[in-house]
Parts: structure tokens; C-alpha cells; sequence
């Protein structure tokens, strides 16, 4: 169990957002979560991974962020966390009466 105290860590959610770009299309770019965009997080390391893609090395870290539970976060959204950008790819409720949530991200990937 995680306790208030082992939440140490901040982090921010960002959502991408679409934006005229002038000419009649949209641009999308990063931006924080209207509200509440940063919190207190456990942040626990998983595991990192290594590919070869066309000649090229692929590295991938992957992290698991426990917080308070909130309604708003998807899939989608990213978290930024010591200045890495972290795709969040699963979220789950913990704990009782769903008082927290398991976010498990990854950095080094495209979302």
C-alpha cells in the first residue's frame, strides 16, 4: 500500500490539442490539462527495453505513476515527469473504494 508520504514526486498531464494553422487545416501540440495539471506522484521504475528498427536502436523505459484518482485522464494524454515526456499506455483503479490510480507510461516511444 502507498501512502500519502511516498507520493514525492511531481508530475504534469498534458493533452494534445488542435489549433487552426491559418491556411484552413489544424496543428496539434502538447499542452497541460486545463484543470489541476500538476500532482504528487509514487513513481516506480518497470523496466526499460532495447529494438532495431531499420538500422536503427530503439530504446524504451517504461514507468508506473500511482496518484489520487481523478476522472479525466485517458489513454491519450502524456505525462511529464523530471523533463521527459511519458505516453501513458494503461490506467487503472487501486486501492479502496478506487482511492488511487495506476498510470503505466512509457518514454522513448511515439504515441
Amino acid at each position: 500500500m502507498i501512502g500519502a508520504g511516498a507520493m514525492d514526486q511531481r508530475i504534469t498531464f498534458q493533452r494534445s490539442a488542435a489549433t487552426p494553422d491559418g491556411g484552413g487545416g489544424e496543428t496539434y501540440a502538447w499542452a497541460n490539462l486545463e484543470k489541476t495539471p500538476t500532482v504528487w506522484a509514487h513513481v516506480k521504475a518497470k523496466g526499460g527495453r532495447e529494438s532495431s528498427v531499420e538500422g536503427r536502436v530503439n530504446a524504451s523505459f517504461v514507468v508506473v505513476f500511482t496518484i489520487y484518482n481523478r476522472k479525466d485522464l485517458t489513454d491519450l494524454d502524456r505525462i511529464v515527469w523530471n523533463g521527459a515526456d511519458y505516453n501513458i499506455r494503461g490506467i487503472r483503479t487501486e486501492g479502496p473504494r478506487a482511492l488511487r490510480l495506476v498510470i503505466e507510461a512509457e518514454r522513448g516511444v511515439a504515441q
